[in-house]
């Protein structure tokens, strides 16, 4: 049996795994204005990431020294991007609302969502690892490439959908005021995540620079 595609699947499931600054960040936006808003915005990263599954495929060797290379500085304003959008809701009035999904939102953010993953190029460096550890490298045909590939988008899509209705099941059982309350939480988090990586992604610089 082939379980090629159940191994994209399962990188997909791995990479979607809503831990990360941006992960809370989808989730919270889930709470705030709603389950489409919140996965549309994942859909976005996940697009990316089966953008860097190609590449890590097919590409690897040649940009590996370019990843390395960037990786600390795209980071380093990731980091502080996200520090600011929540920094800023920390601070403010929240109001929760159900906004309508048109296209022109939910393009919007479907290309912030792609954003967020497009400056996250490290990615690309973690997708590697996994493919390594589930022997996925070691016979790439272009069928086995298109069903990890698919796999990597149903993983990554499939577990947001669960996520993203979980969110929202759970938004309609607790009170405002409780919600209010989680959100500004999950904004702390976020804060202190992105701290994290800003920290770590200066250090880090700072480390190459001065061995140069």
């Amino acid at each position: 049996m082939d379980t090629t595609i159940l191994k994209g699947v399962l990188t997909g499931l791995i990479l979607s795994l809503p831990f990360g600054p941006v992960g809370v960040y989808c989730m919270e936006l889930t709470i705030v204005e709603g389950r489409w808003k919140g996965y549309i915005t994942a859909l976005g990263m996940v697009t990316m990431d089966m953008v860097y599954s190609t590449v890590a495929l097919l590409f690897l060797p040649s940009v590996k020294e370019y990843v390395v290379k960037y990786e600390r500085y795209l980071s380093l304003f990731i980091g502080i991007f996200l520090m600011i959008v929540s920094s800023k809701k920390l601070l403010k009035k929240i109001e929760l609302k159900e906004l309508s999904v048109d296209f022109k939102s939910m393009l919007q953010n479907y290309l912030t969502g792609v954003g967020f993953a497009i400056v996250n190029i490290s990615t690309i460096l973690v997708i590697a690892t996994v493919f390594a550890f589930l022997r996925i490298l070691d016979d790439v045909t272009t069928l086995s490439s298109l069903e990890t590939i698919i796999g990597v988008g149903l993983g990554g899509s499939g577990l947001w959908f669960f996520t993203t209705y979980i969110i929202s099941h759970f938004r309609r059982l607790f009170g405002k005021e409780k919600l209010i309350k989680i959100i500004k939480f999950a904004n702390g988090i976020i804060f202190i995540l992105a701290l994290f990586v800003v920290i770590y992604s200066y250090f880090s610089t700072l480390r190459r620079i001065l061995r140069v």
